[in-house]
């Protein structure tokens, strides 16, 4: 039994974080090869003030984010993420890389958090013309596999862009885009309301100092039309959602132009439990399934063979036709 949890609690992980996401409270520098001076509070050591509203559409900061985002030529980040598995508070570490300025980005992933008594590992590289995706996390074996991007552009280009599941557990987001598409997606999918204008106030990496960031929160909640879509129900028709499929989101954007411009430091999604028979008109207390944040965030040079993988004489799974009969399935479907 303990194994086959250590299997599906994984599984959760890898669904979730591969598809889903993300960020922080730290402040990435603002020219290039600046570090962020901070390493990020953690998610308990926040101290928000100035609870204003703001009249800029929450609809917009979103969209604009990805803007930015896409716009960067060059992004270094550590993450840290937090998930709750089926009540099971599951906790890792990573980095993601984005480099170029055109939509073809070349992008890196990896993801680690510890599975028992052996340390997993999960690695997605977006190369020039491969995706790659590694898999090493016990008591499987290590698993490689690889996706021709010149095909999936031709599949893409033919069935359109996928919706609703680009932010959920079977989306790809490092092999469609990276960042900017998962805020892309979030912002396509969901509704955004007004932002709120806030403060972080944290301690510096030495201690010796109080750190300000102003930052914008924002949330969403599923737009009708996308969730009926997504689990097969008539719009406008209320229910029940999975206990692992999030109700809401809130996104964590910088609101100054001193570092990168609405850069968003941490999402996290939010599942609120139907309410109980006994009491059917109070909701349960809604439970926090995903956050993830970036920190220490840079725009420093990147070695441009982090995006040059070789496997080596390790066996490599071809996952090209598995994308492509994807995305042509859920054309035919919309």
């Amino acid at each position: 039994m303990k194994q086959r949890f250590r299997s599906l609690t994984w599984a959760v992980v890898v669904a979730i974080l591969v598809a889903v996401t993300l960020l922080s409270m730290a402040t990435g520098g603002q020219e290039s090869g600046v570090r962020s001076p901070v390493s990020g509070p953690n998610l308990d050591s926040r101290l928000p003030t100035s609870d204003s509203r703001s009249p800029i559409s929450g609809q917009q900061l979103v969209a604009e984010s990805a803007r930015c985002v896409a716009s960067e030529p060059a992004i270094s980040a550590e993450l840290r993420y937090k998930i709750d598995a089926f009540g099971h508070a599951l906790v890792g570490t990573g980095s993601y890389l984005q480099f170029g300025s055109g939509a073809e980005k070349l992008l890196r992933l990896e993801l680690r958090m510890q599975v028992g008594e052996r340390p997993a590992v999960v690695q997605e590289i977006r190369g020039a013309e491969s995706y790659w995706v590694r898999r090493d996390v016990p008591p499987a074996p290590p698993s490689l596999g690889v996706v021709d991007l010149r095909k999936l552009r031709k599949a893409l280009t033919q069935s359109g862009e996928s919706a609703a599941s680009d932010v959920l557990p079977q989306g790809q987001w490092i092999m469609l885009g990276g960042l900017a598409r998962l805020i892309s997606s979030l912002e396509q999918n969901f509704a955004f309301a007004a932002p709120r204008a806030e403060e972080l106030r944290f301690n510096s990496a030495d201690g010796k100092s109080m750190v300000r960031l102003p930052i914008w929160i924002v949330g969403g909640q599923w737009k009708p039309e996308k969730l009926a879509a997504l689990v097969g129900r008539e719009p406008g028709k209320s229910g029940a959602l999975p206990e692992q499929l999030p109700d809401r989101v809130e996104l964590v954007l910088g609101r100054t132009d001193d570092v990168l411009r609405l850069f968003p430091y941490r999402i996290t999604y939010w599942h609120t439990p139907a309410a109980k028979a006994e009491d059917k008109e109070r909701a349960g207390e809604p439970r926090e399934l995903l956050s993830l944040e970036l920190f220490n965030v840079s725009r420093k040079p990147i070695d441009l063979r982090e995006f040059d993988y070789q496997p080596g004489d390790q066996e490599v799974q071809n996952l090209t036709q598995f994308y492509v009969q994807r995305y042509a399935a859920e054309s035919k479907l919309r």
